[in-house]
């Protein structure tokens, strides 16, 4: 029997337990690079213009490595197309039943994306300025696209980048010789800047609205503002 690592032990097992066992392996792998942007990219940490530390391209580095994760439960839809073809039941059942499930998974995932794909040009922008934050724009679901397709086709999980990278190199530049994978990989890289604007236009109307209420609110912006003897003469009385 072949040796295997604690991760493929666990991916295995939850992969055995069916659709909802692979549901959760992709799911954690998904979240995964959106917990590691929170912890290393916080927003009042992060200096103009400058590289805070060394430690930084490794970060950025891991996270990127980790980031086609999240759009990748994407394409975990086909997992449906399967179900429908092999179940005795009605497409309308399915629909009613397990696509919604689907739906707000791959939901789930292409949120973590959008989420951590903001924070990263959140990071490059504040260190590297605008030049950083344009790049960004575009490599960034570049990546995640040539990760998407040697998940999906090629089948390398993330930490084959460090276990065989060789394999890697020679599947991707095999890739880049056939026009219709660089169409595919194209298309889903088009997608993915979509994706991650549509979340943008969302998040910074949610963030203006929230921020126009709050502004809206004079008691508690007036409490806030009072001066802490004048609020403990109230409470005294």
């Amino acid at each position: 029997m072949p040796h295997q690592s604690v991760i493929d032990i666990l991916r295995q097992y939850l992969l055995d337990l069916g659709t909802f066992g692979w549901m959760i392996w992709n799911g954690f792998l998904a979240i995964l690079p959106a917990l590691l942007a929170v912890i290393f990219f916080k927003r009042e940490d992060q200096p103009l213009r400058a590289l805070r530390s060394a430690t930084f391209g490794f970060e950025l580095g891991l996270v990127l490595v980790l980031l086609p994760n999240a759009p990748y439960v994407a394409t975990d839809v086909i997992h449906f197309l399967e179900t429908v073809r092999r179940s005795d039941l009605s497409l309308w059942k399915l629909l009613a039943t397990e696509f919604p499930i689907y739906f707000a998974f791959v939901l789930f995932g292409l949120l973590c994306y959008s989420f951590t794909t903001d924070r990263l040009l959140f990071a490059l922008r504040m260190r590297l300025g605008r030049v950083g934050y344009r790049v960004g724009l575009l490599a960034i679901p570049l990546v995640s696209s040539i990760g998407i397709y040697l998940g999906r086709v090629a089948r390398f999980n993330s930490w084959d980048i460090l276990t065989d990278p060789r394999a890697i190199l020679h599947s991707s530049h095999a890739a880049a010789q056939n026009l219709r994978v660089v169409k595919v990989v194209l298309s889903i890289w088009f997608l993915l800047i979509l994706v991650h604007q549509a979340y943008k236009i969302l998040h910074d109307g949610v963030r203006a609205r929230f921020e126009s209420v709050k502004s809206n609110n004079p008691s508690g912006e007036h409490l806030a503002q009072s001066h802490p003897n004048e609020i403990g003469k109230r409470e005294g009385k």
